[in-house]
């Protein structure tokens, strides 16, 4: 049989502090942090009202020129012949050249207001699921139901953490089309279509912003929920006294 592995007094140490150090933080953000931000985010998500949709629009709208009259005077001038009136230049949006087109402040705030708020959940999140891994006891045959218990929760926080993650990756998304689409009014500034496009972004952005906000709030009341009920089998997966069953 082959010898256990034996580590140094200090290194063992360290690797004990750190696990009760790992412990203290996740059991304190269980029991105090998740329920705290459960209520921070929730009065942030009322805030939020779905009437505020038109608050938040912020489209480039300039007015088409109109044709240069250079067909003549009077009431019996020619018209201008179709050649020149599909040629006629229209000037890009006012400061179009050398100015800042600006993003949509609303939302650009509610982004960046939103941003820490996921990595503090997929941090808080990690810490947690880090000590429940360091609760798995060693294989062992029957016995199990604990751990399985265990493994489901970690996954479950693995989970949340995945979907943080895919959140913050969004935004640059919805920055890139709606850049495209305002390209397109300053070369375009006469198709209206182009700007009630922009309009429906922002507005779904603003939507999706607010059901990530409460994807968030979700997530701290499910796992405070969710192992305060199970904390009992997390901390000792297994039974001491399985030998007296028998």
């Amino acid at each position: 049989m082959a010898s256990p592995l034996k580590l140094e007094q200090d290194v063992q140490g360290k690797v004990d502090s750190f696990r009760a150090r790992i412990a203290q933080e996740a059991e304190a953000l269980v029991s105090t942090f998740f329920p705290q931000k459960l209520s921070e985010l929730d009065s942030r998500v009322q805030e939020l009202r779905l009437q505020d949709l038109s608050r938040i629009r912020s489209v480039p709208a300039p007015e088409p020129p109109a044709v240069p009259d250079t067909a003549g005077d009077g009431p019996n001038r020619d018209p201008p012949p179709l050649q020149a009136q599909s040629t006629v230049k229209v000037p890009a949006l006012p400061g179009g050249e050398g100015r800042l087109l600006r993003s949509n402040q609303h939302l650009v705030e509610l982004i960046e207001w939103v941003k820490p708020e996921i990595e503090l959940l997929r941090e808080k999140c990690n810490t947690v699921r880090m000590w429940v891994q360091l609760l798995i006891p060693k294989v062992e045959d029957g016995n199990n139901f604990g751990v399985s218990i265990q493994e489901d929760t970690v996954d479950q926080l693995w989970t949340v953490e995945s979907t943080a993650a895919s959140y913050l990756r969004r935004f640059s998304t919805y920055y890139n089309t709606r850049a495209k689409l305002v390209s397109k009014i300053v070369k375009y500034p006469q198709v209206e279509d182009y700007r009630r496009t922009v309009a429906e972004v922002d507005e779904n952005e603003y939507l999706s912003v607010r059901q990530i906000l409460l994807h968030v709030r979700n997530q701290y009341a499910t796992l405070h929920d969710v192992i305060l009920k199970n904390i009992e089998k997390i901390k000792t997966p297994r039974s001491t006294n399985t030998d007296n069953l028998y």
